[in-house]
């Protein structure tokens, strides 16, 4: 069981989800039979601060400590989750939505139930964030389903009500928007609701919008021709950090709210979180040759430690009964255990093993597959967004 010191930390991959108790020293293997999945689903995840890990589903939620006993949110039962975030209040946030269903923002306070709050119509949401300095603030981003075209709607009574502050047109124009393509809501400020950051994603490459009225109106402040994979926000603020999963264009670092951006380093991640003050976690391509599945950084980027490499998970989770949840993966490991072995040793990736065949498309909350990332690279890089700390959440992804 992870204590309160902030070594607990979860790396969502293609294959499930892997967890550190160590601060990353050592890793064990959740995999997805396990959580209730398979397939092209990759599935949103956040943590809650009594160590508890939140897996959504395209038919439901999950819940799980320890990976070996799994449990279902009866109040979500046969809804597509579609990202989680948890406030500053430990209250966990989720969207949920559909094709031909409307969707609709949730909630589940500290020891009670989840209520459905607010819908947004048939709307295909992507990312809810939450004002830490007011948790009456929330913000969804989405579009209809039959434009990409990105939207913020918010709400300023906790969930009940929702307007949408950015449309497409005449509104896109002034917000920044060069290109149709999806929004992912990076960060809100710690101390001013209405500022917020979006990462924006389209067909000629990626950028980071800076609202500072509440989602009316964006300016763009970073731009990259490739796909902007990592985005996190240190725990107090003060520090921004945005990416791209392609060395030549590296990473980036704002020392002001998101008003600036400075590259740091040439190096491309395929996520980012920021943990405590100074140390930066960052997940990378683990099958292309010489690369870690997962590095940190304690120097604001100058130098760059590699924790693990895929190789080096030590099997599935350890459980205490045998017919644990987690039991389903002992079966699968031998063939998973070969897998990294082959992708390390050949310097390039294999398909996924939930899916015979090529790898598999993106289905990501970061829309990875947009743009960055070319050839056999891509399969994998779909999934590896998801980097999430004791008590805070991705991405959001890949990442969000």
């Amino acid at each position: 069981m992870p204590g309160t010191d902030g070594s607990t930390v979860f790396l969502r991959t293609t294959f499930g989800v892997l967890v550190s108790r160590d601060t990353g020293k050592h890793w064990r293997w959740i995999c997805e039979r396990a959580l209730g999945y398979d397939g092209q689903w990759d599935p949103p995840i956040a943590v809650t601060r009594d160590a508890r890990l939140w897996v959504g589903l395209e038919d439901g939620l999950v819940s799980t400590k320890d990976g070996c006993d799994v449990d279902r949110v009866r109040e979500l039962a046969g809804e597509m989750v579609k990202d989680m975030t948890v406030d500053a209040d430990d209250t966990l946030w989720a969207i949920t939505g559909q094709p031909g269903k409307p969707s609709f923002v949730w909630r589940r306070k500290v020891g009670r139930a989840f209520e459905r709050l607010a819908s947004l119509g048939e709307t295909n949401a992507m990312t809810i964030e939450v004002a830490p300095s007011r948790p009456s603030r929330v913000y969804v981003s989405g579009q209809p389903y039959d434009t990409i075209r990105g939207q913020i709607y918010r709400s300023d009574d906790g969930g009940s009500t929702f307007k949408t502050e950015l449309g497409d047109g005449g509104a896109g124009s002034a917000s920044g928007q060069t290109a149709d393509g999806p929004f992912f809501i990076g960060a809100v400020d710690q101390e001013d609701p209405n500022r917020l950051l979006v990462r924006h994603l389209h067909a000629r490459g990626s950028e980071v919008l800076l609202s500072k009225d509440g989602g009316r109106t964006f300016a763009n402040v970073l731009s990259m021709k490739s796909a902007m994979f990592g985005f996190a926000k240190s725990p107090d603020g003060k520090e921004l950090w945005a990416a791209s999963g392609l060395p030549e264009h590296g990473m980036f670092r704002s020392l002001d709210r998101g008003e600036h951006f400075e590259p740091v380093t040439k190096h491309g991640v395929l996520c980012l979180h920021a943990a405590t003050p100074g140390l930066l976690y960052l997940c990378e391509n683990g099958f292309s040759l010489g690369a870690p599945a997962v590095a940190l950084t304690r120097d604001d980027a100058k130098t760059i430690t590699p924790l693990a490499r895929f190789a080096d998970v030590e099997g599935p989770a350890v459980c205490a009964t045998p017919d644990a949840r987690a039991s389903l993966c002992a079966g699968a490991w031998p063939a998973m255990k070969d897998l990294f072995t082959v992708g390390l040793d050949a310097g390039a990736p294999t398909p996924d093993a939930g899916i015979p065949g090529p790898a598999r498309a993106s289905g990501s909350k970061c829309a990875c597959d947009i743009v960055g990332v070319s050839g056999p690279d891509r399969g994998w890089s779909a999934g590896l967004l998801a980097l999430i700390g004791w008590g805070w959440r991705r991405r959001r992804r890949g990442s969000r």
